[in-house]
């Protein structure tokens, strides 16, 4: 289940988000929701 948020993120960090995700081809949610996964693991120890 996933739900709609809305957040701000710096220019410049969403300038990358979007280059990444046109590199890629894979979405900016997507892209995301990965780095958002990373973060917490890396917490959680």
């Amino acid at each position: 289940m996933k739900k709609r948020m809305t957040f701000t993120l710096d220019v410049d960090l969403l300038k990358e988000l979007k280059a990444a995700s046109e590199k890629t081809m894979i979405p900016q949610a997507k892209l995301v929701e990965k780095a958002i996964k990373q973060v917490l693991e890396q917490y959680n120890k």
